[in-house]
């Protein structure tokens, strides 16, 4: 009987600790027949929304998918029509320093800025006339004359306001000559250009067409890209 009895308080004891355990606010929601739920009740009810709302839906990936591809187009042709172009250099009037079909990237920025564009520079522009398969053609010359300048070609040489142009780049056996009698002695105006195709016995340039205006200059050469045997910055 002490035992039976010792077993009967431990079970009165233990429902009272349970008793205790439970908060006055509780017990006042009880009554009331609200009933908190659990942590992990919660916990349950809330994933299906949650799960849902981290999956987007199929027209949502196609719609992001859609918009990545148009972002990049933009940036691609923002690029390409303000900072970079490449070009395909067609002839040989820049041999040897550059030769046909060689691939090259031009920066568009410096033509910009007055004083962007420095003596030896090579350069793209637009001279306003058609190639012979009627697409417009865009010559790549060197920079010999800068603005305020007189350039005048003489017995094979060049000269830079009466002082004989130095032109590493070229053999020493190269000389220049004028093509048109106008175009032999001229002075830059502030915006202008004179330019010149390294290889003189076969290029079209200042000689033919006059100087040319950092407007029509389309850009700098910034690197030869192919071949790859001759990949880097010409000289």
């Amino acid at each position: 009987m002490m035992e039976s009895k010792h077993i009967d308080e431990s079970f009165e004891k233990k429902q009272d600790d349970e008793i205790q355990q439970v908060s006055p606010l509780d017990q006042y929601f009880a009554s009331l027949g609200i009933h908190e739920d659990s942590p992990e009740q919660a916990k349950e009810e809330e994933l299906p929304e949650e799960k849902e709302s981290k999956e987007p839906s199929a027209l949502r990936r196609v719609f992001n998918f859609v918009l990545t591809i148009v972002i990049c187009f933009v940036i691609a042709f923002l690029i390409t029509r303000f900072v970079i172009r490449r070009n395909t250099v067609k002839g040989t009037s820049m041999v040897p320093t550059l030769y046909h079909r060689d691939e090259i990237f031009v920066e568009k920025i410096s033509r910009l800025f007055a004083g962007g564009l420095k003596r030896y520079d090579i350069v793209t522009a637009d001279t306003d006339r058609k190639a012979s398969d009627g697409e417009e053609m865009i010559i790549i010359k060197r920079v010999i004359g800068l603005p305020g300048e007189r350039v005048r070609i003489e017995n094979g040489h060049v000269y830079i306001n009466d002082r004989q142009l130095e032109e590493p780049y070229l053999p020493e056996s190269v000389r220049t000559y004028p093509h048109n009698p106008d175009y032999a002695n001229v002075l830059l105006g502030e915006d202008e250009y004179y330019l010149l195709g390294d290889n003189r016995e076969n290029s079209q340039d200042s000689r033919d067409i006059g100087a040319v205006s950092r407007g029509d200059i389309e850009g700098k050469l910034l690197i030869r890209f192919y071949p790859f045997s001759r990949f880097g910055v010409p000289d």
